[in-house]
């Protein structure tokens, strides 16, 4: 739509886990109900004074956070609607995904990003200048949008029109930095934003000639002076700080807030990691070939990258969760509710393994990984409270017999799919599981990745390596292919994921069919497809209408077959041992 002749209207994000409106005897409840039933009427203003008010008692009720935002959006007022926003983001990571509602929300909160957004992508790949970019909008403008700030800062951008539109921004800013004017107070803000985000997602952004001669001439001025601020600000935008020659002096001098908030997540956070590698256990060895070309490319790029845990996360029984998902399945309860057993079976660098000790009440896990790059960001990264139950360590699953230790779960959703054979790793895990155990299992779908497949012959064709500069053209060159649909994987979007996605040094797909025989082999009792929602609902009706069970796994061959995107992510599954 003309951005300029009306606003959209932001996307009203779920709350993971909220507080329960109206609950009996709770006056934050009671209040959160009176402001939704407010809101509901149209009376914004007193929806606005009690939602505030509900916020003085409890500033971390991210969905009245959330709402407040709503309400003051719809008021005009939308400097106070994006604080709000941006609080309820920063208290609930999760409403990042899907990330396309984000982009909503911060186009009807921010108008002139949402043009930039607009502008940018049509363009691309010219990076529009400024002023026709932002339509007389300023950079200090876009600088003191706490929603776009706090995006910037902690998640990775999951937007093609986005990334366009900051890409060129970031051009921008780094002609101004090479200029001889200094910088004002926004540009600095905004640029050290920008290079948070460009660390996060590992500096994917494409590069021109230009900008790489710009970024030199920078780092030319480096030498021999004191560094200004808009100077080292610009440079993070296009590299790591921790690159730079005697990059731990920068440390010693003070700088302005949004640089020092660079120089942590740049120079600070890397030497904490590099810290803790003695710290990591061995387990096992790791000499098979293929785990050992494994290895290296996670030590090269730890993946995934995640800054913080999610939020309000109510822990419950892993048998009533399981019952919630798959209610007419059959699967015998664990029975436990606290001393859970489980172990993460490739666990990168950590974001599955905090979620599962969120998740599940009682569980204390071992997480193991290949690489100790991966370990040991999992390791600064978990909040205390959670590396309490959390047990991080380098191990081969070939080898994991050796470690005599067995399971009440066994989660490897992420790792028997990088495997020579994917069956011998799970037919390692089997013994490891305790009577009834349960798995939680991933494995790429050939049908489901037929596009990633066509990309890899082209990458191969092209004797494209995984260089970062290789990886970033690469994504360009695919855009302007009929597999720019690629563009909707969340992995498109991060050096580290594009190259998990794209440039895998092992990938192994399975079918249904392979899946079913080696359940029916080894012991094993199918339990379901793990799905979020609604998908989980719409499924489960489609199955009842059709007079088909959800554990019938023929059927869901056919369904498969007859709709192939169902699993373009990977088969996600549990199931228990007998």
């Amino acid at each position: 739509m003309n951005r300029k002749q009306r606003r959209a209207a932001p996307k009203r994000h779920p709350s993971a886990g909220g507080q329960r409106a109206g609950a009996g005897g709770d006056p934050v409840g009671q209040m959160f109900a009176e402001a939704a039933r407010l809101q509901h009427d149209n009376k914004l203003s007193d929806a606005a004074r009690v939602y505030k008010c509900l916020l003085l008692l409890q500033p971390d009720h991210a969905e009245a956070s959330n709402n407040l935002g709503l309400v003051l959006h719809a008021q005009g007022k939308l400097n106070e609607a994006s604080a709000c926003f941006a609080r309820a983001l920063a208290l609930r990571p999760q409403l990042f995904s899907p990330f396309a509602g984000v982009c909503v929300t911060l186009a009807a909160v921010n108008p002139a990003i949402g043009q930039a957004m607009a502008r940018a992508m049509p363009a691309w790949p010219a990076r529009l200048p400024a002023a026709r970019l932002l339509d007389g909008s300023s950079l200090d403008a876009l600088a003191a949008d706490p929603l776009l700030l706090g995006i910037l800062q902690s998640t990775v951008i999951r937007s093609l029109a986005l990334e366009c539109a900051l890409t060129a921004l970031r051009a921008h800013l780094l002609g101004i930095a090479l200029g001889a004017a200094p910088a004002t107070a926004g540009e600095l803000t905004l640029c050290c934003a920008i290079a948070r985000q460009s660390f996060i997602n590992e500096y994917v952004f494409a590069t021109t000639a230009d900008e790489e001669s710009g970024v030199a001439a920078l780092k030319a001025r480096l030498t021999g002076a004191a560094a200004a601020p808009m100077t080292l600000a610009a440079i993070a935008m296009y590299l790591p700080l921790h690159t730079l020659p005697d990059a731990a002096a920068l440390l010693d001098r003070d700088w302005p807030a949004p640089l020092a908030a660079v120089l942590i997540q740049q120079l600070r956070e890397p030497k904490a990691e590099r810290a803790l590698v003695s710290t990591i256990p061995r387990l096992t060895a790791i000499d098979d070939g293929v785990s050992l070309r494994v290895q290296q490319q996670y030590e090269e790029n730890p993946y995934p990258r995640w800054l913080r845990v999610a939020g309000g996360v109510e822990p419950a029984a892993i048998d009533q969760s399981l019952r919630d998902m798959f209610p007419a399945a059959p699967f015998t309860a664990l029975g436990k509710t606290a001393d859970l057993d489980y172990l993460v079976a490739g666990c990168g660098t950590g974001w599955h393994a905090t979620s599962i000790a969120q998740k599940y009440l009682g569980a204390r896990l071992l997480a193991i990984d290949l690489s100790i790059s991966s370990l040991c960001y999992a390791k600064r990264n978990t909040p205390p409270p959670l590396s309490e139950r959390i047990e991080y360590a380098q191990a081969d699953i070939l080898k994991l017999s050796a470690i005599g230790r067995s399971f009440d779960v066994i989660d490897a959703s992420g790792v028997l799919h990088h495997m020579a054979d994917p069956f011998a790793g799970w037919r390692a895990l089997i013994p490891l599981l305790r009577p009834n155990g349960l798995m939680h299992l991933g494995f790429y779908s050939e049908l489901g990745r037929r596009e990633i497949v066509a990309a890899r012959a082209v990458i191969a064709e092209c004797k494209l390596g995984s260089s970062p500069e290789e990886i970033r053209r690469c994504r360009q060159d695919l855009l302007q292919t009929p597999l720019a649909r690629l563009a909707r994987f969340d992995d498109f979007y991060s050096m580290s994921e594009c190259r998990d996605l794209l440039f895998h040094v092992q990938e192994s797909r399975l079918t249904i069919p392979q899946i079913r025989d080696f359940i029916a082999a080894n012991g094993l009792r199918f339990i379901g497809f793990e799905f979020m929602q609604p998908a989980l609902q719409q499924l489960r009706d489609l199955f009842a209408a059709n007079g088909s069970s959800m554990t019938d796994l023929d059927k869901w061959h056919a369904f498969e077959t007859q709709y192939p995107d169902t699993f373009a992510g990977m088969y996600n599954l549990w199931v228990q041992k007998n």
